[in-house]
């Protein structure tokens, strides 16, 4: 009967599991050189803001700003209040922002696709779309108070007056930029008019309607704010009013921060639609 293994000597043992820590750092500094430049970039930036917020903050006299510590402090009371005034301050502006977004998309993308399929419509209307693009959106609240009084369809209905002209002539310019050659080689095969309009034209037209719909958001959510404050003094607007007339530093900048990322995730998901969109050959080569 052979004598029972001896176990490893400590020395040994302790080598091992330092060359799997040598290992594992290795393979974690190869997978964060795998990464894009630009999140290196993003990430400095961040760190630069976050410098710069915390300086500002200890320069300023006390109640003019507040630091990210501070900002961080109120967002966790604001969502242990009672009260709930946040949350519910954050549906309702979700719910106008995402209602009016939603019904300029259902109206700009075919209305701007339809005046860029038929020139002449196009354009004999152009003038009249740049002369509404060009009213200040504050001008028309009277009027959508005085039609639909101070509840969510006025507000809903005005964001979507903000958001409609970006996404509609974005719609526009995409569908007149369709390639001429492309669309006379599919006549010249032979491919009827509904082909032509969904086998090239729409697709040519995919990125101006995304680069509409991120500006449109982006309208649409200051529309929502503004349309909080001067109609009926609720959701995030009435916050922001609430917080920067007491001087609230830290719950003020909670909500400029919720705005913020509102802005980021609509346009990051809109994103995220259109590189789904894209064909597989192209990405690549549109979002590397």
């Amino acid at each position: 009967m052979s004598p029972p293994e001896e176990p490893p000597r400590l020395p040994q043992r302790l080598r091992a599991e330092a060359l799997d820590l040598v290992r594992g750092v290795a393979e974690a500094l190869r997978w964060l050189g795998r990464r894009p430049t630009h999140v290196w970039l993003r990430l400095l930036v961040l760190l630069l803001v976050l410098g710069l917020w915390s300086w500002g903050a200890e320069v300023l006299p006390r109640g003019f700003f507040a630091s990210p510590s501070e900002t961080l402090q109120a967002f966790g009371e604001m969502l242990h209040d009672y009260r709930n005034d946040y949350g519910r301050a954050l549906g309702d502006t979700l719910a106008v922002f995402l209602g009016g977004l939603a019904l300029a998309a259902l109206i700009g993308i075919p209305a701007g696709l339809l005046l860029g399929a038929v020139p002449l419509l196009g354009r004999s209307l152009n003038p009249y779309l740049n002369a509404l693009a060009a009213v200040p959106l504050i001008a028309l609240m009277p009027l959508a108070i005085l039609w639909l009084g101070l509840g969510p369809g006025a507000k809903l209905a005005m964001v979507a007056l903000g958001a409609v002209m970006p996404i509609l002539i974005n719609s526009y310019t995409g569908m007149r930029g369709t390639d001429p050659a492309l669309v006379e080689m599919a006549r010249a095969h032979g491919v009827g008019s509904w082909r032509r309009l969904i086998r090239i034209a729409l697709p040519s037209a995919l990125h101006p309607v995304m680069a509409g719909l991120r500006l449109g958001a982006a309208t649409g959510l200051v529309t929502a704010v503004i349309a909080d404050i001067y109609m009926s003094m609720t959701g995030l607007g009435a916050l922001l009013i609430s917080y920067g007339n007491s001087f609230r530093m830290g719950p003020y900048l909670v909500v400029v921060l919720t705005l913020a990322g509102i802005g980021i995730g609509t346009t990051g998901l809109l994103a995220l639609a259109e590189l789904l969109l894209t064909p597989r050959p192209a990405r690549r080569r549109l979002f590397p």
